[in-house]
């Protein structure tokens, strides 16, 4: 959903991440043995191109805002009910010293499971001091659907590919070309670098599985929370989607808002997104590997 891509992406969340304990790649689940014996590859269409109209700018990282090995839990919930959990892992890849890692554990809970169980995996490797996107893999279990992402970024021929592995063996690719776009963690990451003021405004070009988004980002305003870990001076921001590349997806997007610290880091400590009914809020609830945020002055 919308809402889940723009959380990761403000986060880094966003980071819409992630190895064991640090530095093991999440397990990947196999298709079934009659699957891989007989794989039904799908034609591969053209590359779609960016728009040459969105002005995109290009940014430089700033002041990185996570610490190495830091774990961000987020629990969202609706009218009350607990959802889902999300942890989410920015580490220093031992197995590549030039890459950062990020992964994010998507799990609604028990109560969601009933009628929608979601247990989604995202990874993303990508540039140590650039920030710019290795690759990205991503397993999406919800209910009985089993399916595994792969995007790769050839940043010489503006190009990417994402290849998608159904749990039947059916495997789609989809090709992009022109930007230089970045992944749902280095994208986050690259945005909480970035000096943020109130009326300040960036778009950036972020690749999550199959789609294309290209959002713009406003500081609205400053603003005081409390949410379970305390209470903080926060900068609240809107993002929200200039261009999606399957259309199809716009009827999903819903107003979205994100709170992060006022400080150096700008943690994202709650999100909040309209759904059907009411409004669906995702608070940080734990920060281990890290110190905790630093709460509001008094």
């Amino acid at each position: 959903a919308i809402a889940i891509n723009l959380g990761a992406f403000c986060l880094a969340l966003a980071m819409a991440a992630l190895c064991a304990h640090g530095q093991q790649p999440a397990a990947k689940p196999h298709p079934p043995a009659s699957a891989q014996a007989h794989p039904r590859v799908l034609p591969t269409p053209a590359p779609l191109a960016l728009p040459s109209n969105l002005g995109i700018p290009s940014y430089a990282p700033g002041p990185i805002p996570f610490h190495d090995g830091e774990t961000l839990v987020y629990r969202a919930s609706w009218m009350g009910v607990p959802a889902a959990d999300a942890r989410i892992l920015i580490a220093h890849s031992k197995a590549n010293p030039h890459w950062w890692t990020g992964v994010m554990w998507l799990n609604t809970s028990a109560v969601v499971d009933v009628v929608y169980r979601m247990r989604d995996v995202f990874r993303e490797n990508f540039d140590y001091a650039s920030l710019r996107p290795h690759d990205i893999y991503i397993v999406q279990h919800e209910k009985q659907r089993l399916d595994q992402w792969r995007v790769s970024f050839d940043r010489s021929q503006r190009l990417v590919t994402a290849i998608k592995t159904s749990r039947h063996g059916k495997i789609t690719t989809r090709r992009f070309s022109g930007g230089d776009p970045l992944g749902p963690f280095s994208g986050a990451m690259m945005a909480l670098s970035q000096p943020l003021r109130p009326g300040e405004s960036l778009n950036f070009d972020v690749f999550s599985g199959g789609n294309r988004y290209v959002f713009a980002f406003k500081v609205i305003a400053r603003e005081r929370i409390t949410t379970a870990l305390g209470t903080f001076d926060t900068l609240k921001i809107q993002p929200w989607v200039l261009w999606l590349s399957e259309g199809s997806f716009r009827r999903q997007t819903r107003e979205t808002t994100v709170w992060v610290t006022d400080d150096a880091r700008h943690l994202p400590v709650r999100i909040s997104a309209s759904v059907f009914f009411g409004n669906v809020y995702a608070d940080l609830i734990e920060v281990t590997g890290a110190p905790p945020p630093a709460g509001a002055r008094k």
